[in-house]
């Protein structure tokens, strides 16, 4: 491939390269770092003024060296393996708090340790039963989870194949073969509860608990797999210093990653 008037001035006007990677999102640098340590050279057109997509950090405070997330704002998808295999160095923090629903005067807390998480479970609900059927629940999407996140990284398993790592016919049905509204409703009593459990099946989506495509389905899984143990963690100097991070690796291997200084940044829509 050629790429004619790509790069700036200073840089031959044309010259082939063996791939072109059209975006410099964190998918892009991935694929890019891989195919530059593989040998390969490989240019990355981004239109903005850096790379890194939907995943940046700004500085919105004055005077304040201060970097956040600008849209994207958590990982839990990025397999270890991309980060052993690239040499990946950034940091992440655990988030104490998962969640908090207000209910009247008060409201239900999930984080904070078990013993905060189950008071405030008994305070909504009224008893334990709850606490326990989320604990169970959460333990299954757990063993799950543990067992399908490196696929993400492997080649693609067929359905058989995943089912037997799996290993567990009522939690596979629950993923894979019925609305994930039926399971909650079986196992959890109150309503806020089940709205909860819901959040991560219905967030970003316009489908519904019953949905018989299972579109909700597929939202849960991913928010539940991630890493392994279903966490969402915060980066340390927001997402911008993940794909900084990822931006390194592919320009040590010999990629190419010009941008447009002058490019106005990326707004939301």
């Amino acid at each position: 491939m050629t790429a004619p008037d790509l790069l700036p001035d200073a840089r031959p006007a044309s010259r082939s390269y063996d791939a072109v990677v059209v975006g410099g999102g964190h998918n892009g640098l991935v694929a890019a770092a891989y195919l530059a340590r593989a040998g390969r050279s490989v240019l990355v057109l981004e239109r903005l003024a850096s790379t890194g997509g939907a995943a940046v950090s700004t500085r919105p405070f004055a005077g304040v060296d201060a970097r956040l997330s600008r849209y994207s704002y958590l990982v839990s998808l990025l397999p270890e393996k991309i980060v052993r295999d690239l040499g990946l160095r950034f940091a992440v923090r655990k988030r104490s708090i998962s969640s908090y629903t207000p209910k009247g005067d008060g409201g239900l807390l999930v984080g904070g340790g078990a013993d905060r998480t189950r008071a405030s479970f008994a305070q909504i609900t009224g008893s334990d039963r709850e606490y326990e059927a989320w604990q169970a629940f959460y333990e299954r999407t757990g063993r799950a989870a543990r067992r399908i996140f490196p696929t993400l990284t492997e080649p693609l398993p067929t359905r058989a194949e995943l089912r037997a790592r799996v290993d567990d016919a009522d939690t596979w049905r629950m993923l894979f073969e019925e609305p994930l509204g039926v399971t909650v409703e079986r196992e959890f009593a109150d309503d806020l509860v089940r709205g909860v459990v819901l959040t991560d099946a219905l967030i970003g989506t316009f489908s519904d608990a019953h949905d018989p495509t299972l579109l909700q389905n597929r939202c849960f899984l991913y928010h539940v797999i991630g890493g392994g143990t279903g966490d969402w963690d915060v980066p340390v100097g927001g997402m911008g210093a993940l794909t900084d991070a990822l931006a390194d690796p592919a320009r040590a291997a010999g990629a190419d990653l010009p941008t447009r200084p002058d490019a106005p940044p990326l707004e939301t829509p």
